[in-house]
């Protein structure tokens, strides 16, 4: 029996609109991950890339994946990485010489050279394919002119006769499988269908698929050998509220893979509230404090109270508040008969003006109109 743990999408040195920082509630998932490792007793954690969210991380990010990493090797168990399209090449290839040091083993870009692409422990074999950028795959490739999904095909079923063989056959790989359910918060260039790769292109022999890029928990159907994004390990942004978060655990016997899914606690759940103007906030904001808030804050036209209600949401949740948005209420314009007399055209004007620019029109601007309405009454009379 070998037991794996399955991960992704740490997104180390995140920040949610450039300034709250997500390093804490990366850690506190982290933690956990420490500690599953030792309670299931796990021999090999699979990192299926983005483990960080720049290309050049800060270097608060750097050692908070480095304490990890140690962390997890001294438990006694292996750890293989792969660079996901968030990771710069040349930056994981520094990582590389950890395997010096301890059982880590990381995987910066895709080679030409497969069988360097392979980790081995015992009866199982990991083949390992980093994002494949596609100026790499095309490196890689002599038809230049086949789809970039085509090329990805090609290369993974290359790789799986590199693992032939072995008793437990993994593909690790950070990529767009077709049928995934994205949340928004990948990056959108890598999700269009040009770049995803069809579930019949992943050979059967594979025991198990370690994906990383999706930050939803999921397996793919349509796929013969069992594909499964891990997800995120936290909530990445406003387009994950309400989603769970997993590590897959993978345990291989008798020839098979069984994967258990294990729930990870959030450091920060992020919630987003609607206010409406006869709302009152006691009674819509969240008492807890372990939440991030996005808040969505309806006005109506012409009220020039909105700074002093974002003033007030922000000292009365501090920390907590992550962005306030302003949504103006479209007031609905009374026709004649509703008004019960003649209307007034400079209202009218006013009401079009509004709608229109996004802003009242000015003094100057009203005046003139004026003239012009009472010089067309004047011509008409």
């Amino acid at each position: 029996m070998i037991r794996l743990l399955h991960i992704s999408d740490l997104h180390a040195g995140k920040k949610l609109y450039d300034r709250i920082s997500r390093n804490e509630d990366l850690n506190y998932a982290l933690e956990q991950v420490v500690r599953i490792c030792k309670e299931e007793r796990v021999d090999l954690l699979l990192v299926a890339g983005d483990i960080f969210d720049k290309r050049n991380p800060d270097h608060g990010s750097q050692e908070l994946i480095m304490d990890f990493l140690t962390r997890v090797n001294s438990i006694g168990l292996h750890t293989v990485l792969i660079a996901g399209n968030h990771d710069s090449y040349d930056f994981m290839r520094v990582y590389k010489h950890l395997r010096k040091l301890g059982n880590i083993h990381v995987f910066d870009r895709p080679l030409k050279n497969l069988r360097e692409c392979i980790f081995e422990l015992g009866e199982l074999k990991v083949a390992c394919l980093p994002y494949p950028d596609e100026r790499a795959i095309t490196h890689l490739s002599e038809d230049t002119q086949r789809s970039y999904a085509h090329k990805v095909g090609n290369y993974i079923r290359a790789l799986a006769q590199e693992v032939h063989g072995a008793s437990y056959k993994i593909l690790m790989a950070h990529l767009m499988v077709e049928k995934a359910q994205i949340t928004g918060s990948e990056l959108q260039s890598s999700v269009s269908p040009f770049y995803a790769v069809k579930p019949e292109s992943i050979p059967e022999e594979f025991t198990y698929v370690a994906l990383g890029h999706v930050h939803k928990n999921q397996r793919i159907e349509g796929a013969t050998p069992k594909v499964y994004y891990s997800g995120s390990l936290y909530q990445i942004d406003f387009s994950e509220k309400g989603m769970k978060k997993f590590v897959n655990l993978v345990i291989l016997e008798d020839g098979l893979a069984r994967v258990e899914p294990i729930e990870l606690s959030l450091r920060r759940e992020l919630f987003e509230v609607h206010i409406k103007p006869e709302d009152r906030l006691e009674e819509v904001l969240p008492k807890r404090n372990d939440v991030l808030l996005k808040i969505v804050l309806y006005m109506k036209m012409g009220d020039v109270l909105h700074h002093q209600k974002k003033e007030i949401l922000q000292k009365e949740l501090g920390d907590r508040l992550a962005k306030v948005e302003i949504e103006l209420l479209e007031e609905k314009t009374l026709s004649v008969e509703e008004r019960g007399d003649r209307p007034d055209l400079i209202d009218l004007y006013r009401d079009y003006y509004q709608k229109t620019y996004k802003t009242q029109p000015s003094k100057e601007i009203e005046e003139l109109f004026t003239t012009l309405m009472d010089r067309a009454q004047h011509e008409a009379d």
